[in-house]
């Protein structure tokens, strides 16, 4: 059989997309503001490398615990394998590793070695720039440092979670989580109705209220997205495993 090395994932669906446009509005907006350019400043140059250390605090401490926390570790290989088939996401691991991988190896060693290596990067990233501004003056070094230290509570606080956040992060990543899911959804005859968004949604996520009144706010978060779970229609998409998510997220705009 013949495997794509890459992991086959369809385009966003235009509600997802929307969410996109959303965080570049809110939770990665301040980042998109530190786009390198001829006005980076010293201060700027350390927001980078701090919001790169708290990438590494996340990936080292806060994800396993989240991913304990939402149950994630206990969805069965059977499950995963409905969402990203297992020797699908070996290929990927394996062609990122970059190196021979026998039989033996098993998928969850080599992610965890691809994870750890991802890690490293973002490590000698912060080294390298730490190497950088020791040629510096200490003004420079001093205005560094400070960013650095707004960098770190930039993007993530203290508890893995979003800055920024206008109230509808959390929503909006459980709906991006589940994007296989409700393309599929809307598929299904006889048609769903946004109860059953609502059910699917509600073991990992804690709505207002009552049922009547969260499947009202739901469906007013799903309307300013365009979401209807019936009559418009968009692409499916795929989903990732919550390692996949480590593998492919933060760290791979750092490794470039």
């Amino acid at each position: 059989m013949e495997i794509d090395l890459e992991l086959p994932i369809s385009p966003l669906p235009d509600w997802a997309k929307k969410i996109m446009t959303q965080f570049g509005k809110t939770i990665i907006k301040p980042i998109l503001k530190l786009r390198p350019s001829k006005k980076t400043t010293c201060q700027d140059y350390g927001k980078m490398i701090g919001i790169v250390s708290r990438g590494i605090t996340f990936y080292r401490k806060d994800a396993w615990k989240i991913i304990e926390d939402e149950g994630l570790d206990e969805i069965s290989k059977e499950d995963w394998e409905k969402i990203q088939p297992r020797d699908q996401l070996r290929a990927y691991v394996v062609k990122q590793l970059g190196r021979p991988v026998a039989d033996t190896e098993t998928l969850e060693d080599l992610e965890a070695e691809l994870i750890e290596r991802r890690i490293k990067q973002m490590e000698e990233i912060r080294t390298r720039a730490f190497q950088f501004m020791s040629q510096r003056s200490a003004k420079d070094n001093a205005m560094f440092h400070m960013g650095m230290a707004q960098g770190y509570e930039m993007f993530l606080d203290e508890d893995g979670q979003f800055r920024g956040d206008r109230g509808r992060t959390e929503i909006y990543m459980e709906l991006l989580s589940s994007v296989h899911q409700i393309e599929k959804m809307r598929r299904m005859l006889p048609p769903r109705n946004d109860s059953d968004l609502y059910e699917h949604l509600k073991p990992w996520y804690r709505f207002p209220n009552e049922r009547e009144e969260g499947t009202a706010w739901l469906r007013k978060v799903c309307d300013d997205i365009s979401l209807y779970i019936t009559g418009k229609r968009g692409p499916s998409s795929g989903a990732a495993s919550s390692a996949s998510v480590l593998i492919t997220g933060f760290t791979d705009s750092t490794s470039g």
